[in-house]
């Protein structure tokens, strides 16, 4: 399992790309020219003093724009349209990016890695963006007791990548083994500091009532405590 983390995301979502994979869904003719009106003759500009400093801009997603996810998304979608091999799978949500390989053995799972990777950052590289070797994190999956090595060497912009025992993914702790332990102590203990926090508001003859009380249990320990539980 490969956590990928893009270098500025938002900000380095390229127009270019964006158009390219509108045009490539069959968007409507009308947004199309929306969308290229936006991104087209844009400047940024810098005033210090007596010196003024103008750039014309290509990239980036509006800040605050209802459309700032959407443009990552067309960005990210050309990813999906790379031949993966059969033993990978991608997983992207906004700019949080999984790749998920398998392998009857942890050299096969790593050479597959490896070679996903390569196309990865090819498509990158045509897309102008960076991943950051340094936040990205891979985590080696297995709930069979092995006697092979179980480090990985896994190259990403020509560095290895650091190998981690857990990582978070939209707020679910993922373990090595697959157990959720850690998930699971994670979640406890953030229900029990919000238990505690009401506790300090709610006495027997003061404080908060029970209508309030059960709308914030509802809407917070038992909202914490469901979410993510199917998985």
């Amino acid at each position: 399992m490969t956590a990928l983390d893009v270098k500025g995301a938002f900000n380095a979502a390229w127009w270019s790309s964006a158009l390219k994979s509108l045009k490539d869904a069959e968007c409507p003719r009308n947004l199309y020219y929306l969308s290229q009106g936006y991104s087209s003759q844009r400047t940024a500009a810098m005033t210090t003093n007596n010196i003024s400093i103008e750039r014309r801009v290509t990239k980036g997603c509006p800040q605050g724009s209802c459309c700032r996810p959407g443009f990552l998304n067309l960005l990210y979608n050309s990813i999906f349209k790379l031949e993966f091999t059969s033993h990978t799978k991608v997983i992207a949500f906004a700019d949080d990016l999984i790749i998920l390989s398998k392998g009857e053995s942890i050299v096969e799972a790593e050479n597959y890695k490896n070679l996903e990777l390569r196309k990865i950052s090819d498509w990158a590289q045509k897309n102008k963006l960076t991943f950051n070797e340094n936040k990205s994190k891979v985590m080696f999956m297995s709930r069979r007791k092995r006697k092979e090595k179980k480090e990985v060497e896994i190259y990403l912009n020509y560095k290895i990548l650091e190998q981690v025992n857990k990582i978070k993914y939209l707020g679910i702790i993922f373990d090595s083994k697959l157990l959720f332990r850690e998930h699971i102590n994670y979640m406890e203990e953030k229900c029990v500091k919000l238990i505690f926090a009401v506790s300090r508001s709610a006495k027997v003859t003061w404080g908060l009532g029970h209508k309030a009380l059960k709308n914030i249990h509802t809407g917070g320990v038992l909202a914490l405590m469901l979410y993510r539980a199917p998985v």
